[in-house]
């Protein structure tokens, strides 16, 4: 029988029938007759298409992402897509409706930016629902990405950890230290730090295999107190509660910065709003790309940085090289970041501070 509204005592209209041999017996989510009248005739002609033309007619980026969220996948960035284009058609997203969703979500952002909120999230998407729900997708990525490697110099990570507050200090020491993603960090749990907090191991990676770190000195003594339940988490925010994801950190780095100068002065509100010179935005995956320069310019070993970065291909690595100068590995170590590659090379001068 096919698709009728019946309303509850609530006033929330309600779809009840079948099609397709399809039973359906949902919530229309609205008490206005014509918005429900409306979501029904859609949904029955969904599900018509469905059973004619397949899954892949009527799928939608939200039904993918369910899926995909299902398999415990990363979920960077999926809310803000989701809540854009939850009920599009994975049919409908193209080159071209990618393109302009990344122009209208992140007007003036850099190609990098775009690449990392918005390409890559949904290719993710599409491609692990593929070929059941849709065609595996390689969109072209907008140009300029990836041609300059921007990362903090000793200096400049001094200032900002001077001027950020402890539990922010402390999660950015880590990432400056280890090069570990954003997610990595916000996701370790005390029952994978050693009892010395000499090494953590990393079990949900991006790569999906787990990678042991040993932490140098300035790490394990900028670790949060150890909690006695095992599964806690190791950093939390000023509240001692999760991060809600790595953006909340990413907002609390960029309001820091707003309010402090290049050389860590406190500006005052007059300051701001006269046009103050400001310390320049950060964000955690610039401590990662901070972290593989360093090394590079102290260990000079590729095989080093892709064990203890997580990387599984060479042609990763090989962009920080360029910038990874003596003089950079010099003032490295000047400032006490002990980077080491004799535990994983085996074969490399000790270059500590």
């Amino acid at each position: 029988m096919p698709l009728n509204l019946y309303p509850r005592p609530n006033g929330i209209w309600h779809i009840r029938g079948t099609v397709q041999g399809r039973r359906v017996d949902q919530s229309s989510r609205t008490r206005i007759k014509a918005e429900a009248e409306a979501i029904r005739a859609q949904l029955e002609a969904d599900l018509f298409k469905r059973s004619v033309y397949g899954d892949k007619a009527v799928a939608t980026f939200a039904e993918a992402a369910t899926v995909y969220m299902e398999a415990d996948k990363p979920t960077d960035h999926l809310t803000p897509l989701l809540a854009e284009i939850g009920l599009t058609k994975l049919s409908d997203i193209d080159q071209n409706f990618v393109d302009r969703l990344a122009k209208r979500m992140k007007p003036g952002a850099a190609p990098a930016t775009m690449i990392r909120q918005v390409y890559t999230p949904i290719s993710a998407v599409m491609n692990f629902s593929a070929p059941k729900l849709c065609d595996p997708v390689k969109f072209a990525k907008p140009k300029g990405a990836g041609q300059r490697v921007d990362y903090l110099t000793p200096r400049e990570a001094a200032i900002l950890l001077g001027f950020l507050p402890e539990h922010l200090g402390r999660l950015v020491t880590f990432y400056l230290a280890t090069g570990c993603r954003a997610s990595e960090a916000l996701g370790l749990e005390w029952r994978d730090v050693s009892p010395d907090g000499h090494r953590v191991v990393f079990w949900d990676t991006k790569k999906e295999y787990p990678r042991g770190v040993d932490l140098q000195r300035r790490a394990r003594t900028m670790l949060p107190d150890r909690l006695d339940e095992a599964q806690a988490l190791v950093f939390r925010n000023k509240a001692g509660e999760p991060w809600h994801e790595y953006d909340a950190v990413n907002l609390m780095l960029k309001r820091h910065c707003a309010r402090h100068s290049p050389t860590g002065k406190r500006l005052t509100k007059a300051e701001v709003d006269a046009g103050a010179l400001t310390f320049r935005p950060v964000h955690c995956h610039l401590f990662r790309h901070t972290w593989a320069t360093w090394a590079y310019a102290v260990t000079r070993d590729l095989t080093f940085l892709m064990s203890q970065g997580g990387w599984r291909s060479a042609t990763m690595v090989l962009r920080y090289v360029h910038t990874a100068s003596p003089d950079l590995a010099k003032a490295v170590k000047r400032a006490g970041w002990e980077i080491d590659g004799r535990s994983i090379s085996g074969a490399r001068q000790s270059l500590t501070a």
